[in-house]
C-alpha cells in the first residue's frame, strides 16, 4: 500500500502532493489525517518557511516503524533551501526507514499560485520512477 501526506501552508507543497497521488494512484492528504493499515511506501512532504511546521515534524516523529515500510521525502520551497535536514532528524527520531530517493523542488514563491513547470514535472517523474 501506498501513502502520500504533506504539510501545506500556501498550497505549493498540497499541489505537488496532489499530483505525486495522482501519479501514484492515490488520494494525497494532510499530515492532520492519520495513517491506517500498513503502508509499504509513504511519500511525506513539506515547505521551507523558516523551519519545518511543527506539525509535520510531529507527524514524522510519530510514525510507527511497524506499520510503515519505507518513507520517501518531498518539498517545495521559494530559494536553494530545503527541509531535508529537518525532515530526516525527525524521521530518524522515529525509527523508520527512509529512502534513498528524496524530492525537493525550488522556485515556489509562496504568495504565488503557478502551475509547475516543465523541468518540476519531469522532476515529479524522476521521483516516482526511482522510488517504484
Amino acid at each position: 500500500m501506498i501513502a502520500v501526506r504533506y504539510c501545506s501552508k500556501s498550497g505549493n507543497t498540497k499541489k505537488v502532493a496532489k499530483l505525486l497521488g495522482e501519479k501514484l494512484g492515490v488520494e494525497a492528504l494532510s499530515v492532520e489525517e492519520p495513517l491506517t493499515g500498513q503502508i509499504d511506501k509513504l511519500y511525506l512532504g513539506g515547505a521551507v518557511h523558516g523551519k519545518m511546521y511543527p506539525e509535520l515534524k510531529k507527524f514524522a516523529q510519530e510514525l510507527d516503524p511497524s506499520q510503515i515500510g519505507e518513507v520517501y521525502m518531498f518539498g517545495t520551497s521559494g530559494g536553494v533551501f530545503s527541509i531535508k535536514k529537518e525532515l530526516m532528524s525527525a524521521l530518524k527520531e522515529s525509527g523508520v526507514r527512509i529512502g534513498k530517493d528524496a524530492m525537493f523542488l525550488h522556485g515556489f514563491a509562496p504568495k504565488i499560485k503557478s502551475d509547475l513547470n516543465d523541468n518540476q514535472l519531469a522532476e515529479v517523474d524522476k521521483f516516482i520512477e526511482a522510488t517504484k
